[in-house]
């Protein structure tokens, strides 16, 4: 499944440290893998198209594993990012993006999980403290009588 990337009149300097969206690190390490093998292709005398296409698969290798939740919300912000750059293609880019929909509903699901199962230990811890079982004895205690 391989789509056409299709080069952008993005060039290797225009790909630079100044834009806002490299203050997330995941997004400055693909832009980084992008320009370094960009500009490494056209220093070795390989034409422009051919270097983009190296440099796209650079960057998509650089991507984030879709593994928790903050690491889905990277893959997201290097998906649209590299969909701006051209080194993701638009119809790879809502796969993708699709992809990380359902990594991060499942990792949202697995915390929900997590958090309902420490809620009931602490339910439970505290049900069997020493206070609660005190309190439990006089209960029985009059129910008895």
């Amino acid at each position: 499944m391989y789509s056409t990337i299709r080069p952008t009149s993005v060039t290797a300097d225009a790909v630079d440290k100044s834009s806002p969206s490299f203050s997330n690190p995941a997004v400055a390490l693909c832009s980084k893998a992008w320009r370094k093998t960009f500009r490494d292709q056209v220093g070795a005398d390989v034409n422009e198209v051919s270097a983009a296409r190296r440099a796209a698969e650079a960057y998509r290798v650089a991507m984030p594993a879709l593994s928790t939740r903050e690491s889905c919300r990277d893959f997201i912000a290097c998906v649209a990012q590299g969909i701006l750059l051209g080194a993701i293609p638009e119809k790879d880019g809502g796969k993708l993006l699709y992809a990380a929909q359902v990594a991060l509903a499942a990792a949202n699901s697995d915390q929900k999980f997590a958090d309902a199962l420490a809620s009931r230990e602490d339910a439970s811890e505290l049900a069997d403290s020493p206070a609660r079982s005190g309190r439990k004895s006089q209960v029985k205690r009059r129910l008895t009588r």
